[in-house]
């Protein structure tokens, strides 16, 4: 394709996961999805370790079905004969889902959520509300909860992990355009080409003047395909969405040239230069970006950590800390940006008539719900992974910190808290 003719609208991606480590691009609408089911029943959540080192180890179906048996004896008591006979085939159709998963496992863990509908006993058959599964790039801590409502924080830190950034490997006569998410490489189909290369070879070229003028001629060319070209990164980019940027070339000297050229936007987005052939595989381009996101991610907390800790300082500083004032603003759509050490989870309180949150600051539920009075509350297991969800939901972003040293600093803040819209 022309570099000149780019049409943003005819972007899509040609392949996910470059070798046998495939898995699924987790999305904010993803989570959104997961956040917004109302189950008819309930909702299982799964995360599982799938890691050779990890089966050879412990056997995913014995961690399962002990996660299982643990759930049904702990609460059997309080069910009805319905739930009983509902949780019972459950688990055995979910474990043979992951059976079958198994048999051709793809990224280092799986996440599963099923929410049934009904299920005929002596069809041995279960109908689900919704049902989906994910591939997961890193290895997960294993989990199984039977709740009112998906289990969604270790997605969250999984997205927040992995920002998408755009690779862009060029040479003198075309460009190539790939993503790197979540720790793999995908490849753009867009193949942009320089309209005005020159043909190698001079040996028709006379010296001195002429040649001096030649290579004049070849590198104002060059200029003009740059600038051609970080036309076409800033379409693609805002297309895609990239957060970040990484400029690639074969020559180590020119991975540089095309920053100059880039809107000051983009130019500002970029993380890093690499050195790689233009027939780069997706595991090159994987190895080559993984290194710098990793380094960029780490310097985004420690400055996201300083803004946080600056505003709290300030008398009217829009920021709070610790998981009452959290919840409560997040309760008022006011964070923009939530902040949490990873790791870091709180039980609470949901409203049954409005969906409000309440900090579990004590061993009852409050008198009444502040946000629309009723007194019917239930306890909810982890409302930091609901305020997260609910931030994404306003607009807002979400970071969960994960460097050792950040994290350090982030438990001395409160932990958890946010930058404020108002």
């Amino acid at each position: 394709m022309n570099i000149t003719s780019i049409d943003p609208a005819m972007l899509s991606l040609e392949l996910i996961g470059g070798d046998d480590r495939g898995y699924d691009f987790l999305t904010d609408e993803n989570i959104i999805r997961l956040k917004h089911l109302v189950p008819e029943q309930r909702v299982l959540s799964i995360y599982l370790d799938i890691r050779p080192e990890t089966m050879a180890d412990k056997p995913v179906m014995l961690r399962y079905k002990q996660g299982m048996e643990e759930i049904r004896n702990s609460a059997a008591d309080g069910w009805s004969h319905e739930e009983r006979v509902l949780f019972d085939a459950l688990t055995e159709d979910i474990g043979k889902k992951i059976e079958k998963i198994l048999q051709n496992p793809s990224g280092k863990g799986m996440a599963l959520f099923a929410s049934p509908s009904r299920v005929q006993p002596k069809k041995g058959r279960v109908e689900y509300q919704q049902c989906l599964q994910f591939s997961l790039p890193e290895a997960p801590a294993d989990l199984i909860q039977w709740g009112d409502a998906p289990a969604l924080t270790p997605l969250l830190i999984l997205r927040d992990e992995y920002p998408e950034t755009g690779v862009v490997l060029f040479d003198r006569e075309r460009v190539r355009f790939f993503l790197h998410y979540m720790g793999e490489a995908a490849e753009y189909s867009i193949n942009l080409i320089n309209p005005d290369r020159v043909a190698q070879g001079k040996a028709h070229l006379w010296h001195g003047y002429g040649e001096h003028n030649h290579h004049n001629w070849q590198e104002e060319h060059y200029r003009r395909y740059l600038r051609q070209a970080a036309l076409a990164v800033a379409k693609i980019g805002d297309k895609a969405g990239w957060k970040w940027l990484i400029l690639a070339s074969p020559d180590k000297k020119e991975s540089g040239h095309l920053k100059d050229h880039l809107p000051l936007i983009w130019q500002e987005s970029v993380i890093g230069t690499a050195t790689l052939p233009m027939t780069a595989s997706l595991a090159e381009v994987r190895d080559a970006a993984s290194p710098l996101v990793a380094e960029a991610e780490r310097r985004e907390e420690a400055q996201m950590l300083a803004t946080w800790e600056g505003e709290m300082k300030k008398p009217d500083g829009r920021a709070v800390a610790g998981i009452a004032d959290t919840v409560q603003a997040a309760m008022q759509y006011r964070v923009l940006t939530l902040i949490a050490e990873e790791g870091f989870t709180r039980q609470g309180w949901k409203c049954s008539a409005c969906n409000g949150l309440v900090a579990d600051l004590m061993d009852t539920p409050p008198g009444e719900c502040p946000y629309c009075g009723s007194d019917a509350f239930a306890r909810y297991p982890d409302i930091v992974g609901d305020l997260a969800v609910r931030v994404i939901s306003s607009g807002g972003t979400v970071e969960i910190i994960h460097d050792p040293d950040n994290r350090k600093k982030a438990h001395d803040l409160g932990m958890v808290g946010g930058l404020l819209r108002y």
